[in-house]
C-alpha cells in the first residue's frame, strides 16, 4: 500500500476560511464536488495508463468506439456526440481522427442524403474487444478498496446525486448571483 493510500484522506481539503469567502455555500458539498472531480481525473488517468499499450487513443476516442460497437449498427454522429456529452464540432474532429486511423467509416444515410452514418471497422472493434476487459479489470482492482456493501452504498449515493442533477437542470437559474466575499490580499 502506498503512503498516499495508507492515509485514506480526501484528495481535496478546503481551506479553513472557506465559509467566510463563500458564506452561502456548504463546505462539505464543495469538498464532495471537488473530490468527485479529482477522483474522476485519477480514474481516467489510470484507465488510460492501463490501456495505452492496446491503442494510443484519447478517452473520447475509445468511448466513441465503444458506443459504436455497443450499438451494433451505424449511428449518426449527433447520436454519438449526445452519448459522449460532447459538442457536434468536437465529434466531427474526433471522427476525422478515428477515420484517418481506419477505426471508423462514414457513409451516406440510405434514406436521408443530408445525414451521414458512422460505423466501426474491424480494427476499431478489435480495439474495443481488447480494451473493455482492461477497463473492467481496473474497476475491479480500484473498487476492491470498498466492501461489497460499501460499493452498493456508493452506487446508491451516486444515483441520488445524479437524480438531483436531473432535477436542478430543469430549474431556472438565479436572476441575482450570490457574490463571493473576497479574501483580503496579503501586502
Amino acid at each position: 500500500m502506498s503512503a498516499r493510500a495508507a492515509g485514506a484522506k480526501p484528495e481535496v481539503v478546503l481551506p479553513a476560511d472557506f465559509g467566510k469567502e463563500f458564506p452561502h455555500a456548504d463546505p462539505a458539498s464543495a469538498a464532495a464536488a471537488a473530490n468527485l472531480v479529482r477522483t474522476h481525473s485519477r480514474w481516467m488517468a489510470e484507465v488510460t495508463r492501463r490501456r495505452r499499450d492496446i491503442a494510443d487513443l484519447s478517452a473520447s476516442g475509445f468511448q466513441a468506439l465503444a458506443v459504436l460497437e455497443g450499438a451494433g449498427e451505424p449511428l449518426p454522429a449527433t447520436t454519438i456526440a449526445e452519448r459522449l456529452l460532447i459538442s457536434t464540432a468536437s465529434m466531427t474532429s474526433l471522427l476525422d481522427t478515428l477515420a484517418r486511423r481506419g477505426l471508423v467509416e462514414r457513409r451516406p444515410h440510405p434514406d436521408d442524403r443530408r445525414k451521414i452514418l458512422v460505423s466501426i471497422t474491424a480494427a476499431g472493434a478489435a480495439i474495443v474487444d481488447r480494451t473493455l476487459p482492461v477497463v473492467h479489470a481496473t474497476a475491479t482492482d480500484v473498487f476492491a478498496a470498498l466492501t461489497p456493501a460499501e460499493r452498493e452504498l456508493f452506487i446508491g449515493l451516486l444515483a441520488q446525486v445524479q437524480q438531483r442533477l436531473a432535477e436542478v437542470e430543469d430549474q431556472p437559474l438565479a436572476t441575482k448571483p450570490v457574490r463571493r466575499a473576497r479574501r483580503p490580499t496579503p501586502t
